[in-house]
């Protein structure tokens, strides 16, 4: 079972690598196009995580200070910068954004096509947020909440698997903007 959900993932992984490639990311630089590559692989195993019910990983994923919205990323109502250590990791991970646990992450890839846009794209698709939020040159939106024509929704809140991810001083991905529970 382990074979078949990593050979999924990395037929899932390399069509979207090349739809990537095939479309220029929009017109994007190469090395652009390559980060953004590089986000959604990340986003993608970010949420592969709830599947594995791991989220402690996440948590850990999580940048020194986030900004937290609420309560949903594409309609934040509510908006605040939280330092990472006043978040408890057990008030996180309390509560799995799926609706079934025993939800399988084939089952999502069957379901749903996860989307990574950067600071610009996410500005010219999200005006009013981008003006709230003003991510930056380098942030990534990674939407893995995007369900296919036909999908069905496997989670509680899908704000949970849509969140903005940045590379650190040591040139590592994290989550910078999240909506936390």
């Amino acid at each position: 079972m382990k074979t078949l959900q990593t050979l999924a993932l990395f037929l899932f992984l390399s069509v979207g690598l090349f739809a990537q490639r095939g479309s220029g990311l929009n017109g994007t630089s190469s090395s652009t196009a390559n980060q953004a590559s590089a986000a959604k692989t990340y986003g993608i195993s970010i949420v592969q995580s709830y599947f594995q019910s791991n989220c402690p990983s996440v948590y850990e994923q999580l940048a020194p200070t986030v900004v937290n919205v609420a309560p949903q990323f594409l309609s934040p109502s509510t908006i605040t910068s939280t330092p990472k250590d006043v978040i408890r990791k057990t008030d996180f991970c309390a509560n799995t954004p799926l609706k079934d646990k025993t939800t399988t992450w084939t089952t999502y890839l069957a379901n749903y096509n996860p989307t990574i846009m950067d600071s610009r794209q996410f500005a010219t698709n999200y005006p009013r947020q981008q003006a709230l939020l003003n991510l930056r040159s380098g942030d990534f939106f990674f939407d893995g909440g995007v369900l296919k024509p036909g999908g069905t929704n496997l989670f509680n809140n899908v704000s949970a698997v849509q969140f903005v991810v940045r590379k650190n001083s040591r040139g590592v991905f994290e989550i910078t903007m999240v909506t936390l529970p």
